[in-house]
């Protein structure tokens, strides 16, 4: 297996005035091509700046982040922009263009790289169809429930094929049947498709369903547990 993460040490310190908070205090972990894995903590416990970090939207303080053998803390700004195309983000709040379709939001990723039109339609349909809307690609968010539009989200996240995909309390906005449904497609990508999956959330029950759930506390890695 191909190691498309590794976190060791890192640290963030932010400064509030003259005080130092320390976000981060020496995380470290790595994730395997094909792994499922939830990163689960409390409100405090650093998550948001975990993710920014491995999402490559910030830099860490000390240590060393590595996407797929290259160091993020050494890039430029537009080197980091780069890099950051190798990550898939799916959010709790969609993030979906309003007056764009379901299958325009999908392709859009595809659009901004250069992919030629016809294989854009192609890789859009194919990843639509696999997250169960074949039937609602012209339809726009507006028209789309949540649970929806949250599959929207995830085919928008996949089908650049990147490193892996970092999921933001994917389910933070949606009923419980629904959320139930989401996850249900995401381990399903997982096992199926061998989508490399991170998801953050508070939620003990979604991390029981990942292959591997590590708990964070006070800016580390408290424990690292196979399901």
């Amino acid at each position: 297996m191909t190691t498309v993460l590794e976190v060791k040490d890192i640290t963030k310190t932010y400064m509030m005035g003259e005080i130092s908070v320390n976000a981060l205090r020496g995380l470290s972990f790595e994730v395997e091509s094909g792994e499922y894995i939830a990163i689960v903590g409390p409100s405090g416990s650093g998550k948001s700046t975990m993710l920014n970090m491995i999402g490559a939207l910030d830099r860490p303080t000390s240590g060393k982040l590595m996407i797929e053998g290259v160091d993020v803390s050494t890039l430029s700004d537009n080197q980091l922009a780069d890099t950051r195309k190798n990550v898939g983000f799916v959010f709790q709040f969609f993030n979906l263009i309003s007056r764009l379709d379901a299958r325009g939001n999908v392709e859009l990723p595809l659009a901004i790289a250069g992919v030629p039109r016809d294989e854009r339609k192609k890789r859009t349909e194919e990843v639509l169809i696999s997250v169960g809307l074949e039937d609602r690609m012209h339809h726009k968010p507006s028209e789309l429930s949540g649970g929806e539009r949250q599959r929207v989200a995830v085919a928008r996240a996949i089908v650049t094929n990147p490193a892996f995909i970092l999921m933001d309390e994917p389910t933070g906005n949606l009923d419980s049947k629904t959320a139930g449904e989401i996850m249900g497609l995401v381990k399903q990508l997982n096992e199926k498709h061998g989508v490399t999956l991170i998801v953050v959330t508070h939620d003990q029950n979604i991390g029981r369903q990942a292959g591997r759930t590590l708990h964070m506390l006070d800016g580390v890695i408290a424990s690292d547990v196979v399901n």
